[in-house]
């Protein structure tokens, strides 16, 4: 019963405060900031709705970004050969920018 009772409390909150929109403007911004994103390591970048996730073809490309990452303010920590995002619905623009960032300027160094 309290399970059920905190599921429709969820949906409810998730209702009230338009995450449907929340979430479309959270892609927008990742495709934004993500287009033109090309390095030699990309295999592919995938973006839906609050998540991003950057395949690269070797995951050694990947070692030392959670410290790199952590540096800026940004905890990540990628996992085999991807790098990913699944952001709050919460986040600001400003802060998924941040995010976006430190993810673009680790293929750009």
């Amino acid at each position: 019963a309290l399970a059920c009772s905190v599921a429709l409390k969820s949906i409810e909150l998730f209702e009230e405060g338009d995450y449907l929109f929340r979430i479309r403007r959270i892609e927008e911004i990742t495709k934004r900031e993500m287009a033109g994103l090309a390095h030699e390591q990309i295999r592919e970048v995938r973006i839906m709705g609050g998540c991003v996730c950057v395949e690269v073809k070797n995951g050694a490309a990947l070692k030392g970004y959670q410290q790199f990452a952590y540096e800026r303010g940004v905890f990540s920590r990628p996992f085999l050969n991807y790098l990913y995002a699944m952001v709050p619905y919460v986040i600001t623009e400003e802060e998924l920018v941040q995010v976006l960032g430190v993810m673009r300027e680790w293929f750009s160094r």
